[in-house]
C-alpha cells in the first residue's frame, strides 16, 4: 500500500465517501500485579517456573499471534504485516510477536476492514456514483490517493468534501466498531496522530531493509507500452452530462455522426472556415503515433495515466489552410459547442505539436472519451486535452494568462506549510502496477516489478529504486527516453526470504524529483 507524507494528520484510513461495518480484533492481555505496581512472571505468562518454561510459553505466544494471509478474489495472497519479529536480547532467541500482538496490525489500516479494496467501495457500494478512479493498473487504492482532490485540488470537492471532516463523520456511526487506533499512529515524538497507512512502515518491525551498494536488480524501461484511456466522468457541461448519457445507454457510435461533425477554425487566421471532420479525415494528413496523458489531479504513483496510440490531424494543417494567423496571434483556444474552452500558446503549440484526435488505439473516440474528436495538446495533463471540439479560435490573449495543466502546484490555497507552495505534488509521478500491498511471493526465485514513470511537460531522465524505505537509491538512467510517452519500467530481483518495502519514484531533466515516492511492502516466502 502506497506511502505518502502528507500535510494533514487528521484523516482516517477510509476511501470517501463510504462506510462498511469494521470489527478489529482488539484485545487487552489479563495481567495480575504483586499489589505494588509491578507484574510477576508468573502473572504474566501463566505457569512458567523456569526460563525454559518461560520460553516455552513466549513461542507459543508469537506462534499464536502471527500475521494473517488472506487470499483475494484474484486469486493473490497477500500478508498485511511482516513474517517474523526480531528478538530483543534480553529475550533469548525468542520472537516477541511485536507486529501482531502489540501494534494489532493485522487489524489495522483500511485493508482489514475493507478486504476487497478501497476501489471496489469507492466504485461499487456508494450511495451516489463516484468518478471513475480506475485505469486498469492493478493498484491498491489508499485514503493518500484521495487527498488530492478531497485536500489539495482547491476548485474541485475540497470546499464541500473536506476529507478529515468527511470521513471522521462516516466512522463516527455505530455501524464502525474500530475506534481511532483502528486508522491511526500515536507517537510521543511530536508527529502526533498519523495515518497507519503513512505509519507503518516505520513502526512495524521485521522488515529487512537493504541499501543501494547491496542490491543485486536488473532494469529495463520501455515506452511502446500501451494502455486504456482512462475516464472522466465529472457530469459537467452540457456536451459531458450528455455524452455520459449516451455511454450508459449504449448509444452506438459510427463513422457517419463522426464524419458529419462540423469543426470551425476562427479568430485571428486569415481565412476562416469550417469544414466537416469527415472531410478533414479525407483531405489532411492524419499521423498515428503514441501519446501519454495524466489527470492533472492524478494522485502520487495513482493510476489515472494513459500511454496510447492517437490518430489524429496536425493542428498546424489547419492553421495553414486558414491562411496562417495573423499578427499579434498569441494563443490557441479550443472550444466545445456548450462553451467549454483550453488552450495552448502558439509558441508551445509549434514546439509540442497538437492534434485533432479521432481514433485512440485504433478505434473511434467513445463518447466518454470525447466522440467524434478532441484536441490532444502534448505534454499536458489531461484537461488541456478538450472532447467534442467544435470550434478552435486564435486568439491574442497574453500567453502567461493562457490556462495550461501540467502537474499539480501547491499554492497558498492548498498547503498550510509556506516551504511547500511552488513544489509539484505529482510531478513528476511514478507507480507501482499490478501488485497488492503485503502481496506474498516466491524466496530464490526472480520477481519483476513493474510500473510506470511520468512527468507531463518534462522528460523523465531516472527512474529510482529503494529497498531500505527510501534512505537510499538504485539508479536506473533514463536520458534517452522520448518526453511524450511514460517511461514503462521494470525492476527485477531476487529476494531471500523476508519482509521488504520497495519505494519507487522518477527524476525530471529539470531536476524534479517525486515528492511522494510510492511504496509496497512485500513478503518472500520460500516454496
Amino acid at each position: 500500500m502506497k506511502k505518502k507524507a502528507f500535510l494533514a494528520a487528521t484523516v482516517t484510513c477510509a476511501a470517501a465517501m463510504a462506510l462498511a461495518a469494521c470489527v478489529p480484533n482488539v484485545e487487552s492481555p489479563d495481567v495480575e500485579s504483586n499489589g505494588e505496581g509491578a507484574v510477576s512472571h508468573q502473572a504474566a505468562t501463566g505457569t512458567a517456573q523456569s526460563l525454559e518454561e518461560l520460553y516455552s510459553e513466549m513461542g507459543e505466544v508469537h506462534s499464536s499471534s502471527l500475521p494473517s494471509i488472506q487470499t483475494l478474489a484474484d486469486g493473490t495472497q497477500v500478508q498485511l504485516a511482516p513474517d517474523v519479529d526480531f528478538s530483543y536480547w534480553h529475550l533469548g532467541d525468542q520472537p516477541n510477536s511485536y507486529n501482531i500482538k502489540y501494534l494489532n496490525a493485522n487489524n489495522r489500516g483500511c485493508n482489514s476492514c475493507h478486504t476487497d479494496g478501497l476501489v471496489d467501495l469507492i466504485m461499487n457500494h456508494l450511495s451516489y456514483p463516484h468518478i471513475d478512479i480506475r485505469n486498469n493498473l492493478g493498484m491498491d487504492a489508499t485514503p493518500m490517493d484521495c487527498l488530492i482532490c478531497h485536500d489539495v485540488g482547491t476548485g474541485y470537492v475540497t470546499k464541500n468534501f473536506e476529507f478529515g471532516s468527511l470521513i471522521h463523520g462516516i466512522h463516527s456511526r455505530d455501524t464502525f466498531k474500530g475506534d481511532c487506533m483502528s486508522c491511526h499512529n500515536a507517537t510521543a515524538d511530536g508527529k502526533g496522530m498519523q495515518l497507519w497507512e503513512e505509519a507503518k512502515y516505520d513502526v512495524m518491525q521485521g522488515l529487512t531493509f537493504i541499501s543501494n551498494e547491496d542490491v543485486n536488480a536488473e532494469m529495463s524501461y520501455e515506452q511502446d507500452k500501451t494502455n486504456e484511456m482512462f475516464d472522466l466522468t465529472f457530469f459537467t457541461g452540457d456536451m459531458n452530462r450528455e455524452a455520459v448519457d449516451n455511454e450508459m445507454k449504449g448509444v452506438p457510435t459510427d463513422d457517419a455522426a463522426r464524419d458529419a461533425w462540423e469543426i470551425s477554425v476562427s479568430g485571428l487566421v486569415n481565412n476562416p472556415y469550417s469544414i466537416t471532420l469527415g472531410q478533414l479525415i479525407q483531405e489532411a494528413p492524419s499521423e498515428t503515433f503514441i501519446s501519454s496523458t495524466q489527470c492533472v489531479m492524478n494522485a502520487p504513483g495513482w493510476e489515472m495515466v494513459s500511454n496510447v496510440e492517437v490518430t489524429g490531424i496536425p493542428v498546424q494543417w489547419l492553421l495553414d489552410k486558414a491562411g496562417g494567423v495573423k499578427e499579434g496571434a498569441t494563443a490557441l483556444m479550443a472550444t466545445v459547442s456548450d462553451g467549454w474552452s483550453r488552450g495552448e500558446t502558439l509558441e508551445t503549440l509549434a514546439k509540442n505539436g497538437a492534434y485533432l484526435v479521432y481514433k485512440i488505439n485504433g478505434e473511434n473516440l467513445s463518447w466518454t472519451e470525447g466522440f467524434p474528436v478532441r484536441i490532444w495538446y502534448q505534454n499536458r495533463g489531461v484537461p488541456s486535452s478538450i472532447r467534442w471540439v467544435s470550434d478552435l479560435e486564435v486568439v491574442d490573449t497574453p500567453a502567461d494568462e493562457v490556462k495550461v495543466f501540467e502537474g499539480w502546484e501547491l499554492d497558498e490555497a492548498n498547503t498550510l506549510d509556506p516551504d511547500m507552495i511552488g513544489k509539484w505534488y505529482n510531478k513528476p509521478n511514478a507507480g507501482i502496477c499490478f501488485f497488492h500491498e503485503g502481496q506474498i511471493i516466491k524466496a530464490g526465485e526472480p520477481y519483476t516489478f513493474e510500473g510506470y514513470a511520468q512527468a507531463f511537460d518534462q522528460q523523465v531522465t531516472a527512474v529510482e529504486f529503494s529497498l531500505d524505505n527510501g534512505a537510499t537509491w538504485t539508479r536506473m538512467d533514463t536520458s534517452d527516453s522520448d518526453r511524450n510517452k511514460w517511461v514503462y519500467w521494470n525492476f527485477t530481483i531476487t529476494p531471500e526470504p523476508g519482509s521488504y518495502v520497495l519505494a519507487v519514484r522518477a527524476v525530471t531533466d529539470e531536476g524534479l524529483v517525486s515528492m511522494y515516492p510510492d511504496k509496497v511492502m512485500f513478503n518472500a516466502h520460500e516454496a
